[in-house]
């Protein structure tokens, strides 16, 4: 039963249904017991709403009872009916609200059953306020990536949007004078195939999964498929261990190289892209993504603030080294540096992590 107690938590860090099933397999170790958890109006079920049923119509009932402690204490309106029930709140927490634990037990109650209670509803508190954290963080992923999308439509494709329709009106405008407009559509249609390009490159990054390959075969075809799309010659060296990083981090690391390549397609002028991936003897993996291009001239850098924004952001949320940096004599080295199972930025729930980016 310790076993299985000490277990929950990392159960709830692989799954979410952890709750769940820790209560099936606690029933199944004490076949003759019932467990059931109150825990801000989640449903477990029938079968467990069922162990309620009969005191919807008691006023005294203690899982009702805003005072209920962390000590197991005997519910007397169920002994008073010949049920045998022991009730213990969770430790609190600000972001799950009040849980109690609810034991039914086949004989009268003793001291075994109170410590059991107590030891089950600690685990349970840690367990909850672990997916508390984990949802959170999830939604502040899911914010920043949603937020960053939006800064990137609203300054790349929205501008273009905007000069794409004042060149079409002047166009218009000058329908009467043919090599004027000729000029002016030669612009219109180059514009409309560069923002074709980057909306392309939105979509396919909003999508992007693993879909079942390793990460090293995710970058092959990501330089294939730029390699269709530009004249730019790309070298990839990957000398990373194909278990090295998470598959969360995988995806992330993908992400951060697809970005860096689509800069260095659309500002950079370069001719030449080598992508390099190495891990030492630590376990420490390095990742880099270096351009013979024009450099970080300070047009540039205004001209592409919300993709190293976005890297920046990725870099972030797996709590990685990240520099971005002018190489001589010409180009733009882009690296990442991350500790081995360095997976979570800081302020994470076991405190060990640490976050070093710079900017």
């Amino acid at each position: 039963m310790r076993k299985l107690l000490t277990g929950l938590p990392l159960c709830q860090a692989h799954a979410d249904g952890a709750l769940s099933g820790f209560l099936d397999r606690f029933e199944a170790l004490l076949p003759s017991c019932k467990l059931n958890l109150i825990l801000g109006g989640e449903d477990l079920g029938p079968a467990r709403r069922g162990l309620l049923e009969s005191c919807q119509g008691v006023a005294r009932c203690p899982w009702r009872d805003s005072t209920l402690t962390e000590a197991a204490q005997v519910c007397g309106a169920c002994r008073q009916r010949g049920v045998h029930r022991l009730l213990c709140a969770l430790p609190p927490s600000d972001d799950s609200g009040k849980g109690l634990l609810l034991l039914d037990t086949p004989q009268p109650v003793h001291a075994s059953w109170r410590l059991l209670l107590e030891e089950a509803a600690q685990a349970v508190g840690v367990t909850v306020r672990l997916r508390c954290y984990t949802r959170e963080q999830q939604r502040k992923q899911a914010t920043s990536r949603h937020g960053a999308l939006a800064r990137e439509l609203h300054d790349s494709v929205a501008q273009q949007l905007g000069y794409l329709s004042f060149q079409a009106r002047l166009l218009q405008s000058q329908l009467g004078e043919p090599v004027q407009a000729s000029a002016g559509l030669q612009e219109l249609c180059v514009g409309l195939s560069q923002l074709q390009r980057q909306v392309r490159e939105l979509i396919t990054n909003a999508r992007l999964t693993m879909d079942g390959r390793s990460l090293r075969q995710a970058l092959a075809d990501s330089i294939a498929e730029f390699s269709r799309r530009c004249i730019i010659v790309f070298e990839l060296d990957n000398r990373l261990a194909d278990d090295a990083l998470s598959p969360g981090t995988e995806l992330q690391v993908l992400q951060i190289i697809r970005e860096a390549l689509a800069n260095a397609v659309r500002h950079s002028h370069a001719r030449h892209v080598r992508i390099e991936l190495r891990q030492n003897q630590d376990g420490d993996a390095s990742i880099s993504v270096e351009d013979d291009g024009i450099g970080l001239s300070p047009a540039s850098g205004e001209e592409n603030h919300f993709g190293l924004a976005i890297i920046r952001e990725r870099a972030a949320s797996i709590g990685a080294r990240l520099t971005i940096e002018a190489i001589r004599p010409h180009g733009v080295r882009v690296h990442l540096g991350l500790r081995r199972h360095q997976d979570l930025p800081e302020g994470s729930f076991d405190g060990l992590h640490d976050l070093i980016t710079d900017r």
